[in-house]
């Protein structure tokens, strides 16, 4: 009897040892050094650049600290900038993909196809289809993740910023080349963009964002869990079940909406130029270029004076010399609201400088 004893002592100490070396298995396979590519930066860059037609399928999780203040009807958009969202995204194409935002209450996915976009609210149990284009839309969790930003930040980019590589990284099992992207305009509130890729396909899988004096970035995106395979096309489909309900809606003219209130804007704001537009918003505009361009919207009057006397309990008051303003300037992120004497109410954003939204606020209620 105390031979089968040690005998099957043996043996579950020889399962158990198995199980604690398959539960070690990640870690030993994370801390293997991490090959490096011989991509230049240039190559490296427009392998992510051209990167949108790679499909794949994964988890991310991403992070976002701006500091941003309450501001009416921007909620939804205010958390998605200030803390953690965690999604699932299934992509074939840049028209076919569903992205499945984890929330408290449960989730809310978007599904991008053919027969346009659905966006399934759990909470409310309802999903809904939306007919028509949008030349101009809020943040959405989808843009936080890895690939979309990545792309969306090169592009973004001036002939004048400095890419370099980085020492590559293990990302959620991909050997990653590393990219780094500085800007040179002074008004930039972005010091650096640091991204990794997989060097093969160039689809990216993980970002940081930095801003000026910081030094942890202040956007971390990345993903826990990615395959570079195609998802099924039923997974990319909304199917309801018995009892939820289904609507349609059409997205509101954007022109109608953001046009008409206030005269056109300038060509210049100063030695600053206007940029090409979404077509059809002659009231909607970009100016500056690179990681220093920023946007100027004419806002209704009911959204304007709400946000106005909203950013003011947690601006910075300014008298300019036709009007006056509220400046909120985060970490990566400033806004300027400017009012001109007859009540028109402008809002001035973008990943640039306070003094530079002055400035440009300053011209612009002097053309008006």
């Amino acid at each position: 009897m105390a031979f089968l004893r040690r005998q099957g002592f043996r043996r579950w100490a020889v399962v158990a040892a198995g199980i604690a070396a398959l539960c070690a298995l990640p870690a030993a396979v994370a801390a293997l050094p991490v090959p490096a590519s011989a991509l230049s930066a240039a190559q490296l860059r427009a392998r992510i650049a051209a990167s949108g037609g790679v499909s794949y399928q994964g988890y991310a999780q991403s992070y976002v600290d701006l500091g941003l203040p309450s501001l009416p009807d921007l909620s939804n958009v205010i958390s998605l900038l200030d803390g953690n969202t965690s999604q699932y995204v299934w992509y074939r194409s840049p028209g076919s993909w569903r992205a499945d935002q984890l929330t408290a209450a449960g989730e809310n996915d978007i599904y991008q196809t053919s027969r346009g976009t659905y966006l399934w609210n759990y909470t409310n149990n309802q999903l809904t289809r939306v007919v028509g284009s949008q030349p101009v839309r809020l943040p959405e969790a989808p843009d936080l993740l890895p690939p979309e930003l990545a792309r969306r930040l090169v592009g973004f980019a001036s002939r004048a910023t400095r890419f370099s590589r980085l020492p590559a990284q293990r990302v959620a099992g991909v050997d990653a080349a590393g990219l780094r992207l500085v800007p040179v305009d002074s008004a930039s509130t972005i010091s650096a963009v640091e991204m990794w890729a997989d060097p093969r396909t160039g689809l990216p899988v993980k970002v940081e964002v930095f801003g000026q004096g910081e030094a942890a970035p202040v956007l971390v995106t990345r993903f826990l869990d990615v395959r570079e395979t195609r998802p099924a096309a039923a997974t990319l489909s909304p199917r309801p079940g018995p009892g939820i309900g289904i609507s349609t809606t059409s997205l509101p003219d954007a022109t109608g909406i953001l046009n008409g209130f206030g005269p056109s804007l300038p060509g210049e704001l100063g030695w600053i130029r206007r940029v090409a537009n979404p077509s059809g918003l002659s009231d909607v505009a970009a100016y500056g270029a690179g990681f220093s361009r920023f946007a100027v919207v004419p806002l209704p009057a009911r959204v304007g004076n709400a946000a106005f006397s909203a950013a003011s309990g947690v601006g910075t008051t300014i008298t300019l010399a036709n009007g006056t303003a509220v400046v909120v300037q985060t970490p990566l992120i400033a806004m300027l609201l400017a009012r001109a004497p007859a009540g028109q109410v402008y809002l001035l954003t973008g990943a640039v400088t306070a003094p530079r939204l002055e400035y440009a606020a300053a011209r612009l209620l002097d053309s008006m």
